[in-house]
């Protein structure tokens, strides 16, 4: 659900605490699970998301099932193993809680405050509305911050192999390339005057500051002690107060 500078900018901050890391891995990793092949309208994707983003079928991000992930692909594959692999597929972790938290601290409350636009437009229609704010604002932080990673590391690394057997190796590369096409190329329709009717600049700081916050708490919490058999998603061992959603308006 969060833009792909969004998690590039959380990866960012969760970096800067494990400087141990392949950062060049960690990166790739933490935009890898947007790696499904769309349909023409990015209603559908292969593989879907239940399978790259752990959710349950026909569910959102707030049903993420993250921490069956992390104990599949992560906790058995220490770093002193395998830097690479392990740096990578701690990036994908670190993507999928930030989904979450998107959905639960952006997406709900989006959905209370334009209930009209949702039930008027419909689901497709109405997300797209809210993504244009949202991508609006990945391109203009961009352009305004040409020391973030996606100039420093991502653009121009080699794509590296992805260890993950259920993310075929093309479509990963693939969105890679697209990724990287559509912020180093953009389109003038991304530098309008318009009002961010949908997010505001400050609203999406608030939350890349609140997201990175709990994402490296959680990895502190799991790293120390194995999270608890029986629990899904690693944001259930925080404190409701670390996943307040933002407050109204959310535009400008």
């Amino acid at each position: 659900m969060g833009t792909w500078i969004s998690h590039l900018r959380i990866a960012e901050a969760c970096a800067e605490r494990i400087p141990e890391l392949d950062q060049t891995a960690f990166v790739f990793g933490s935009l890898a699970p947007d790696s499904g092949l769309p349909n023409a309208d990015w209603s559908v994707f292969d593989p879907p998301r239940e399978v790259t983003h752990f959710t349950t079928a026909g569910g959102e991000d707030h049903n993420c099932r993250d921490l069956d992930f992390y104990r599949e692909y992560v906790q058995p594959h220490p770093p002193e193993q395998d830097l690479t692999a392990y740096s990578f597929s701690l990036g994908y972790f670190v993507h999928l809680l930030s989904d979450h938290l998107w959905m639960d601290i952006i997406g709900l409350p989006s959905r209370q405050q334009f209930a009209r636009l949702f039930t008027e437009q419909g689901e497709n229609e109405a997300w797209t509305r809210l993504k244009g704010d949202w991508y609006r604002l990945d391109h203009l932080f961009l352009r305004d911050h040409p020391d973030n990673p996606f100039w420093k590391i991502f653009l121009d690394a080699e794509i590296p192999a992805c260890p993950l057997p259920f993310l075929p190796q093309a479509a990963f590369a693939q969105q890679m390339h697209f990724i990287r096409t559509f912020y180093q190329n953009p389109e003038p329709r991304w530098f309008t005057e318009e009002k961010f009717l949908y997010l505001s600049q400050a609203n999406l700081d608030d939350f890349i500051q609140q997201a990175s916050r709990c994402c490296i708490k959680i990895l502190r919490a799991i790293r120390l002690c194995p999270p608890p058999a029986g629990i899904e998603s690693a944001l259930l061992l925080l404190p409701a107060a670390d996943l307040a959603p933002l407050s109204f308006p959310l535009g400008e």
